[in-house]
């Protein structure tokens, strides 16, 4: 995985994050759906994971690699008892692991 060095930015400083498992469905894409993915591609979330059909890709803030499955985040307050409006970020299954093990940012 090629990174973009945001990683403190985003998880650092007792930032927290959860997996956005409310979303489930297949829903086009908007603008709150997470940064990189395309605007009117249809995205299939199960729980919080998405695919993207084939020959459609998205960019994590987090990686350099475009990608076609994800995990949809969204920040939360620091105590994890209430959501950050407009803070949700698409990136991929070893992102949120190392955002766990590194930061213990991910609920």
């Amino acid at each position: 995985m090629s990174s973009t060095g945001q990683w403190e930015e985003l998880f650092g400083n007792g930032r927290k994050w959860r997996v956005a498992e409310e979303v489930t469905g297949t829903e086009p894409a908007n603008g709150d759906t997470g940064a990189g993915i395309m605007a009117g591609i249809p995205v299939v979330f199960d729980h919080g994971r998405f695919e993207l059909p084939e020959g459609a890709a998205y960019r994590s803030l987090l990686s350099t690699n475009l990608g076609r499955r994800g995990v949809l985040l969204v920040e939360t307050s620091a105590d994890g008892s209430a959501d950050v409006p407009g803070s949700r970020i698409a990136v991929g299954e070893p992102a949120v692991k190392k955002a766990r093990e590194e930061f213990s940012a991910v609920w």
